[in-house]
């Protein structure tokens, strides 16, 4: 079994709620220590899921990540039905809790097709 780590998951929280406010407004320590803590309320109710399916748990730590680095703009606010509702998405293509057939197996194929086109950007600007 992988070992979770939720420190991490902490930080990449604390990462997201940091980054969402106004590039001008500097929130204080408390507001930023409570949205993260709603954040990582959030993001480890995927954790089991993940696990039951036999996968990395730390995955939902790289999606949180992910989710600041693709949309975590400034400005963006706190919204945590929006963190919810995209973590549910990337945990879902990250760990298929379902078989897929016609469109929405087209639609994977698609994704996996983007997600190739972003791994090959990134290396060649490494």
């Amino acid at each position: 079994m992988i070992e979770f780590h939720r420190a991490a998951l902490n930080e990449a929280c604390r990462a997201f709620a940091t980054c969402v406010y106004p590039g001008a407004m500097q929130p204080s320590n408390d507001i930023v220590e409570t949205f993260a803590h709603k954040l990582e309320e959030i993001a480890l109710g995927h954790v089991d899921f993940v696990v039951s399916l036999g996968r990395d748990p730390n995955l939902v730590t790289r999606a949180v990540d992910y989710l600041r680095e693709a949309h975590g703009l400034p400005g963006r606010g706190i919204d945590l039905t929006w963190f919810g509702q995209m973590l549910d998405c990337l945990v879902e293509l990250a760990v298929p809790g379902t078989s897929y057939s016609g469109d929405a197996l087209l639609f994977l194929s698609d994704v996996r097709e983007g997600i190739e086109l972003a791994i090959e950007d990134a290396q060649a600007s490494e």
